[in-house]
This record gives structure tokens, sequence and C-alpha cells, in this order.
């Protein structure tokens, strides 16, 4: 019988695991589901009759008797033991038979239905499907791992097999699992490939464990694939080699041209062995297998260039539940306390972490790394938060081999939108920096890594390949006061002065509202360059108002520039983007609202100067007037308490009557009862914000009918 003490398993993986025994033992049909609001339902089964089986999951091999006690008496009052026809209580806590008792008291269940470690070890031995279902199971078991280096199946230190056991605890099964297998088993070659840090090395191991546990052996290669030659068989005895960062753990290695015909070779012999049992996967970060591509080597631009047998490791094809199980793995093995895991399921923050655009398994693994049982859940939040505003743990290495040429690209795009940039764009804005060979190999020895190629070959589109990319780059520029300058200084346009400004945190779209994020080093960098910063968004933006083909075009120009000048200009600056709105202001199109007062609220942050008050004014009363539709309506709103104008106020009022009963009328048009009746009442609702009464009996009616 199997003596488990299941403290490899996470609280997700044991629910899981218990799920798995209950149904082969029970003959049931339990679901298991997320963490998070249970109201004390962790497995589920519903007959058809409506007879519920209700399994309540209490992880709890670190905490002593006192807390099950206590855990099991909340159960009590909660809707699961209230709604179970069917109630089972499954611990992982050691049970002394007053234990037992007293769980089949407070629950009113039969002992039966309370399974503690005995038990649940007692049914395992009749299920071997289960246990080799969950990996980390025996993967916990001394008696595995020695069975595996005894029969041969591992052929590394038996300490590479136990450092690579106790990682295993931290796995959790993701898409990429199946794919590399089933293309294993339709190709005998893998390679296994990503970004930094998305777990390739992670996944070749977990497959190789579950080889060797299934009795294949298990060849590592550590740095020529020379060293796989003699130990290849020629039978049937199932091989799985596995070759690690084949080309180099950062960069290029030294070595690779002259291995890659070699390499060659034996892949194309693992092929023609494929259906005798042997298997290869080797592994390499994407930017390097990008610089093999570049090399003046077939045979290395063979390998680089050839997808057959490739697979990519993709964060985006994780979904929600995966990442955060990742993150509440890894928590629950720092140390945190059963009731800090229990709680961050259900904080906000967790699920910002588990989306947030610089995810990634490698950062959460480092930053975890750092917590103990004595970390608050609160202490953990924050320093996971942290760690993602500066994925320096991710993005580092890759970005210390670039050359300077590819770096000066990088920085550049970092001070852009996140959006495609041309490559002709971003080369005049880099500026000169040798031949265009040079050139166009800087730019494509970034991707994948660092930035995905898009448009036609006329038209080259660079965009960074992930968002954590932008997030470091701009992280290190917060790091040295030297890099951030010079970023300023080089700056050229509209768009890149205001991306610096936003990412420094000074610049806001809504004044009230603080920055998520606060880069103090970037702030101080354009302060000490106000007066340059001032006099380049006047260049840039004379330069984009000459171009600009609309009013509306030139309004949100000018909103950019005048959000420059409040922060960084003199009463001078604000003097000339007076003149400049004025010039717009006496072209025949009309004004857009929502642009003219975007524009008008920016007028109130400047440094004043003579005729500034009476542009606001003039701005805001000329947007306002055109006012024509609810989105006009949602931007006076949205700027009517900053403007404070009693003139625009007054201007707009009869306006918004005539709007408001023409949306009121566009509602007898509506099919749907519950739209109506929810639209005529907030119409109603926003029409008295501007003094006016309107009725909506009519369109109540029309909702009745409707529904009728």
């Amino acid at each position: 019988m199997p003596d488990y003490d299941f403290r490899t398993l996470s609280p997700a993986d044991f629910e899981h695991f218990v799920c798995d025994l209950l149904n082969a033992e029970l003959g049931l049909e339990l679901h298991a589901y997320p963490e998070g609001r249970d109201q004390g339902i962790d497995l589920l089964q519903v007959r058809e009759d409506g007879h519920r089986t209700v399994g309540q999951c209490k992880h709890y091999g670190k905490s002593d008797r006192s807390k099950l006690i206590a855990a099991v008496k909340k159960e009590v009052g909660k809707q699961g033991r209230r709604s179970a026809d069917r109630y089972i209580l499954v611990t992982s806590q050691p049970m002394s038979a007053e234990t037992e008792g007293e769980v089949m008291r407070i629950l009113g269940i039969p002992q039966q239905d309370v399974w503690g470690p005995d038990t649940l070890n007692k049914a395992l031995g009749k299920h071997a499907d289960v246990e080799r279902r969950h990996p980390k199971l025996w993967l916990s078991s001394t008696g595995v791992l020695e069975a595996i280096i005894h029969a041969g199946c591992w052929h590394r230190t038996e300490a590479s097999l136990k450092a690579i056991a106790d990682r295993a605890k931290f796995w959790v099964e993701t898409p990429s699992y199946q794919g590399v297998l089933d293309l294993l088993d339709r190709e005998g070659v893998c390679i296994i490939t990503g970004a930094p840090g998305v777990g390739k090395t992670y996944l070749a191991e977990m497959i190789a464990l579950q080889c060797a546990h299934a009795e294949w052996q298990v060849v590592h290669v550590s740095n020529d694939i020379e060293q796989a030659w003699p130990v290849i068989r020629d039978d049937d005895k199932p091989q799985l080699f596995i070759y690690n960062d084949f080309l180099g753990e950062a960069e290029l290695k030294p070595s690779a041209k002259t291995e890659a015909p070699n390499l060659i070779l034996f892949m194309k012999d693992i092929v023609r062995r494929k259906d005798r049992n042997k298997r290869l996967i080797i592994t390499s970060r994407a930017d390097v297998l990008q610089q093999a591509a570049l090399v003046a080597s077939t045979s290395l631009q063979r390998i680089a260039n050839d997808d057959t047998g490739r697979f990519v490791i993709k964060l985006s094809d994780w979904d929600d539940s995966t990442r955060k199980q990742v993150l509440l793995n890894h928590l629950h093995f720092a140390g945190l306390t059963e009731e800090d895991l229990h709680g961050a399921g259900l904080d906000r923050r967790l699920l910002s972490i588990v989306r947030h655009s610089s995810y990634n398994p490698y950062l959460i693994e480092a930053t975890c790394d750092r917590f103990s049982s004595a970390t608050s859940m609160e202490t953990a939040l924050l320093a996971l938060m942290d760690a993602l505003a500066f994925p320096d743990t991710v993005w580092f290495a890759s970005f210390a081999v670039l050359n300077l040429l590819a770096t000066e690209i990088i920085l550049t795009m970092a001070t852009l939108k996140p959006r495609p940039v041309l490559v002709e764009h971003l080369r005049t804005l880099v500026g000169d920096q040798g031949p265009a060979a040079a050139w166009g190999d800087a730019w494509r020895s970034l991707q994948p890594t660092w930035v995905t190629v898009g448009g036609n070959p006329a038209a080259r589109t660079l965009t960074f390949s992930h968002p954590g990319c932008r997030d470091y780059l701009l992280g290190r520029l917060d790091l040295d006061s030297d890099l951030a300058g010079e970023r300023v200084a080089r700056a050229s346009t509209l768009e890149q002065l205001a991306e610096l400004a936003r990412a420094s945190g000074e610049l806001r779209a809504d004044a009230a509202v603080p920055p998520l994020l606060h880069r103090a080093v970037i702030a101080d960098a354009m302060k000490r360059r106000r007066v340059e910063v001032a006099q380049r968004t006047r260049l840039s933006t004379e330069d984009e108002l000459k171009a600009a083909a609309s009013v509306g075009t030139r309004l949100r120009v000018l909103a950019t520039s005048a959000a420059l000048i409040g922060l960084y200009g003199s009463s001078d600056d604000s003097c000339w983007l007076v003149k400049q709105i004025a010039d717009v202001l006496a072209a025949p199109e009309p004004i857009s609202t929502s642009d003219g007062l975007a524009l008008a609220v920016q007028l109130t942050r400047l440094p004043s100067t003579p005729g500034l008050d009476e542009m606001k004014l003039r701005l805001a009363l000329a947007s306002a007037s055109n006012a024509r539709t609810v989105n006009d309506l949602d931007a006076y709103e949205t700027f009517a308490v900053e403007l404070a104008l009693a003139a625009v106020e007054d201007a707009i009022r009869p306006l918004a009557y005539r709007i408001i009963v023409s949306e009121l009328n566009h509602l007898t048009d509506e099919r749907d009862a519950n739209i109506i009746r929810e639209s005529a009442y907030d119409l109603k609702a926003r029409a008295s914000l501007y003094g006016h009464e309107v009725e909506i009996e009519t369109i109540l009616d029309h909702a009745d009918d409707v529904t009728i």
C-alpha cells in the first residue's frame, strides 16, 4: 500500500487528485471547481434525480488538529453541507480515532465519508492509474526515484534527478504538455522554443520524469550531441534524449556552428528510429534560435529555419485558471498559510497579477523563491506587482547580449505607443547608424523574442512581441539617470515626448486619478530638460499641424502639446499655444465636442498667460455648441467639473434636451423591453442633470406592449 503524506500537492492539486480517486473508488462522477467562493463545495455530482454528492477537501498537512476542527465547524453552515444528500470530507491531516469521531459528529456524516491519509492511501493502492495520472505523488517517493536510477532509466546524476523531482511540485499541466507529446509521437524529434522564462526546460524535464517512470531510458546531453551517439541503442528499448539550450543559454555558443552537422545527423537518425521507440527533445530560446538563422552556416540555418517538429510555447494559450494555479502553487510551497492562500484566491489583486501583461512563470518562480512562512500575503502580492512592473528577471539576459544598434532600436520603440511602427519610420527616429545591411541584420536579430514583424516587404512594421518587453525597457530607463536623459534628448516627436511623460507617471488623462506607476528617474530627466522638452514640443507640434488633414486631428495634436506644456512649459509657451488654437478656430470646419472640450480642459493646466482664460471659454463654447449626440453629452459630463464654466453649461442645456428627447423617440423602434425600460429611466435621470423634465410613460407603455 502506498504511504504518501501528500505534501508535494498544492491545495488545488489535492482537490483534483481526490476527485479522481473518489470517482474511481466510489464509482462517482464528481467535478472539481476552481479556487474561490466555493460555498463549501470543492467537488460536486448532481444526479438526474437531483441527488447531490458534495466533496470538501481540507489540505491541512502543515496545520495541527485544532485548525482542522475549526475549519470543519465553519463548513456546517455553508451551502455545500446544507444542500448535500451525501457529504464527504477529505483531509491530508493525519486522523486519530478521536479526531475522526469529532468530524463525524460536527458534520453529521458516517465514518465511511470521512477520509484521512490512511483511507486515501488504501484506496490509491487499488487504483494505479490514478497514481500514474498524478506524478507529484510518486515523484516525492524516494523508492520511486531509486528504482528509476537502479533500472538504468536515468542517464544523469542521481542528484539531478532529485533536484528535478523536487521542482515538480510546482508543476501545472498546460496545453503545451500534450502538444509536445503529440509532436514527439508524430515526428520523433521536437524543438521546444519560446520567449525567455516560459518554461521550456521545465516542460522537457517533466516529460523526462514521466518517461523514466514508464521505464524509458532518459539520456541527458549536456554540451555536445556527440555524447549521445555511444548511448543510442540499436533495438526497441525506449529511449528519450534531452538536450536543453542546445545552441547556448543566452547567446549562440561558439561551438554551435561546428556541432550543427552532427546534430542534424543525430536528428535524422532519431526520425529513422522513431518506430523503435527513440525520441529527442531539444530546447532553445527563440532569440538564440534566431541568432543561429543569421549565422553563415548552412547547417545552423537549416536547424533554425526548419519548422518541422517545432513547438512554440505561447503564454497567450494559457487561460486565467492555469496562470492562477501556477501562482498559487508557488505561494503555497513558499510557505504561506492556508488562510492566506484562501484569502488570496478572493483578492482582486491576484487576478490583476494573473492577467498582467508581463506575467511570466519564471518571474513568478523567482519572486516567490524569496518568500517564506514569515511572508504575509500583503507583502507577497506587492512584491509580485513590483516584479511585473519591471520584469528584469525575465529580460535582462536577452537584453545584455544585444548589439548597440539592436539596443537602440528597442529603446526607441519603448518611447512610442505600443503599436506597429514602420521600419523606415523607426530608422528615421534612430538616426544614421551605418549601412542598410547592418540595420536590417539588427532588427531581424530582435525577432521573435523582442519584436514581431508585420506588413509587406515594402512597408515592414515592428511590434513588441510581449508587453513585458516595453515594461522592462522603461524600467531600465528608470534605473539609470544617464540612460533616461539620453532617451529624453533623442526624443524628436510629440508622441515620444508624450509617451516618456506618461511612462514617468506625470502625464495622465485624468488629473484626479493617480498614476498606476511612478518612474521617478524618468520624471526627473524630463524636468531637468524642461526648456528643451518645451522647445521640441513646439517644433514637433508645428510640424504635425501642417501635416494634419482635419480639424479633429489638429485638436488632438494640440491637446497633447498642451498637456506637455502644462508640465514643462512657461507662460511664453502658453502664449504660443493660444495662437495655434486661434488658427484652428478660424477654420470653417466645425469643432468636435469631445476633442474641443478635451483640449479646453488641458488649457486649465497651463502656465498663466494673457488671453488664456478667454481662449478656454471660446473653445469650450464652440465645442459645446456642436453637441448633437449622447456621446457629446458624455464628453461634456466628463469635463464639466474641471471646466467649471457657467456659460458653457447654459449653452449646452437646450441642446441636451433635444438630444435626450430624440433618443427617447428612437426607443419606439426598439423591440427589447428591458433595453427600452432601462434606457428610458437613464435618459430621464440624465435630463434632470441639465434641469429638464421629460415624460417617459409613453415609452414604458411601449415596453409593456413589446412584452405582451
